[in-house]
């Protein structure tokens, strides 16, 4: 899911929770960095749904984790390679 400006709060936080395995993937990568610049740019005062909470700290260290990931991915997916060959006997 693609958060937007008509996101909620509960949006970004299923995202989150929905993505928690991010390592798996790239677009799961994609999703939790996402989820995770949404949740910061909110800063909401607290961040807690149900019996579970967030801290603002590991948001960051997380996208820490996550941005050169998903950056070198978009990088190498638009990658492409020519080779130049003769045909034998030429």
């Amino acid at each position: 899911m693609a958060l937007t400006s008509a996101s909620t709060l509960d949006d970004a936080l299923n995202q989150y929770k929905d993505n928690l395995r991010w390592w798996e993937s790239a677009p799961t990568a994609a999703a939790m960095l996402e989820a995770v610049l949404y949740l910061l740019a909110c800063k909401p005062e607290t961040i807690a749904a149900a019996d579970q909470s967030v801290s603002f700290t590991s948001l960051e260290a997380l996208r820490t984790k996550l941005e050169p990931i998903v950056a070198g991915t978009a990088a190498t997916r638009n990658r492409t390679s020519f080779v130049i060959g003769r045909a034998q006997g030429r």
